[in-house]
């Protein structure tokens, strides 16, 4: 009998959210720097231009040598921001600055004209969330989804109703 690598996976990324110790009530600076000091380096988040988005990417992680900065288009909603800043979060909990190769198809002019303000001088590798096609991508996308749970149950109460605490479980 095969057994299947998602449950083993899930079960793997649930133990890292609970490491995290997600911040409550919930504080999105506050995820970023529990991050940061448990990387012992800090990250930047900064909104970008949507020229990313037109590229393909709807976030970005930028390893530099001192520091990460993650970029998201800024005209986004408040959700779907938190979810990309999650993921680029959940890449660096993962350590796929140590495995994977990086995003070659940025364009670092693209790049350059839509986050004017970082320096990517001393950028080491780029990852470019624009798709789930390898195993890396979907344990990012999987890890992020796991944290904006835990979110969503910080934020809300289920007034005791078993059905809510049952649906919140399942993530």
């Amino acid at each position: 009998m095969r057994i299947s690598r998602l449950p083993r996976s899930r079960n793997h990324l649930r133990r890292i959210v609970a490491q995290m110790d997600l911040p409550v009530p919930w504080n999105r600076d506050e995820l970023v720097n529990s991050v940061a000091r448990r990387r012992r380096r800090p990250i930047l988040v900064v909104p970008v231009a949507h020229a990313l988005v037109r590229g393909g990417h709807f976030g970005l992680w930028l390893a530099r040598a001192t520091d990460d900065v993650i970029l998201y288009a800024a005209g986004t909603s408040d959700v779907h921001a938190m979810h990309i800043i999650c993921h680029e979060l959940a890449h660096m909990e993962l350590g796929h600055d140590r495995t994977a190769i990086g995003d070659t198809s940025v364009d670092s002019r693209v790049l350059a004209e839509a986050a004017p303000s970082v320096d990517t001088t001393d950028v080491v590798k780029v990852f470019g969330r624009s798709n789930y096609s390898n195993d890396q991508e979907y344990d990012a996308e999987l890890l992020a989804t796991l944290i904006m749970s835990g979110r969503r149950s910080t934020m809300c109460d289920t007034g005791g109703d078993p059905r809510a605490s049952r649906i919140l479980g399942t993530f």
